[in-house]
């Protein structure tokens, strides 16, 4: 049965118990994040086979985190743990709106010191999916370590998506963000982007910034408008749209994670491959409506991994 890798970090979400600034925040409630994560964790609620590859502390934070992957369906059997690096932390505040700002404290965070020797045991085979952010690009050894994936995945036939995720608050030159994305970007067949960051990435907006994003070896091409939906784009000129779900908005917090989580569990139950991607007779509008549900789902509760829902949860739920 195929099944889905994804590479990354793996984070506490320090989420706000009110909707403040951070300067007037007084209480966190601790949650687990990371948006590969949270991507691995809406595939395995939509029955798709799921495994989760990065390394956290060897510390209460990382039995945490593992501890709430295994216990939501996720293989962790290639997490590790490092004595000499830190499990990552992430503080949100929440605007009355339940738009969201970070702080990260990851500068010596294990999810950026994993190596190749980590990950030697995972084998990839036609029909698997590889799914990676930008998040745990920051170190060259990370980046190394994400190559020789992409490398091994392709060389199996597996798909490979790519979501940029941007945090500029954890570069200090954003060209230099602006690189890494476009390099590994480039190894993609799918990439799901925000329409704000498809205009940074491009230089460009609307038609002109999606037409700069193809020429290489992207197929498809996701791009996600917050509260108004979502809209797909083919590189043979097919497109899609769905104008998103109205729902009462409790926390954004995984809303694009669960979106892209969604779609990739519905290519990979389907069996798309790198092969019959464009070519497979998918109903990509109906895998386009139904993520943009999950998504909208994941808005109605609070955290990201706690508030992900199964296929009768989001039908019943949003309308």
């Amino acid at each position: 049965m195929s099944k889905l890798y994804s590479i990354g970090e793996l984070l506490i979400d320090f989420m706000p118990l009110e909707r403040a600034s951070f300067k007037d925040t007084a209480q966190f409630e601790r949650k687990a994040g990371g948006a590969p994560a949270n991507v691995c964790v809406q595939a395995t609620k939509l029955g798709v086979n799921t495994a989760y590859l990065t390394k956290v502390g060897k510390d209460g934070f990382g039995d945490f985190l593992i501890e709430t992957l295994n216990r939501e369906g996720v293989d962790i059997s290639h997490i590790s743990q490092s004595d000499d690096y830190a499990t990552s932390l992430a503080f949100v505040s929440l605007s009355e709106e339940g738009e969201r700002e970070f702080v990260f404290f990851r500068k010596a965070a294990a999810d950026l010191h994993f190596t190749e020797d980590d990950f030697k045991d995972v084998e990839f085979c036609e029909g698997d999916a590889l799914e990676y952010g930008s998040v745990a690009l920051q170190t060259e050894v990370a980046k190394c370590t994400h190559r020789y994936l992409i490398d091994k995945a392709k060389k199996a036939g597996a798909l490979i998506f790519f979501d940029p995720n941007l945090r500029f608050n954890l570069y200090k030159d954003k060209e230099e963000l602006k690189d890494i994305v476009k390099e590994f970007a480039s190894y993609a067949d799918v990439i799901k982007v925000g329409d704000d960051e498809l205009e940074f990435l491009t230089g460009k907006s609307g038609e002109e910034a999606v037409e700069a994003m193809f020429g290489g070896n992207l197929k498809l091409l996701l791009v996600t408008l917050g509260g108004k939906g979502a809209k797909l784009y083919l590189s043979d000129g097919r497109r899609a749209s769905c104008a998103g779900y109205k729902v009462a908005t409790v926390d954004t917090t995984g809303a694009g994670d669960s979106f892209f989580g969604a779609f990739i569990a519905q290519l990979i139950s389907c069996g798309a491959t790198a092969k019959n991607l464009l070519d497979g007779g998918f109903d990509y509008a109906g895998m386009l409506d139904f993520a943009c549900k999950c998504g909208a789902y994941t808005t109605m509760h609070y955290g990201a991994i706690s508030a992900i829902g199964n296929k009768n949860n989001v039908e019943k739920a949003v309308k």
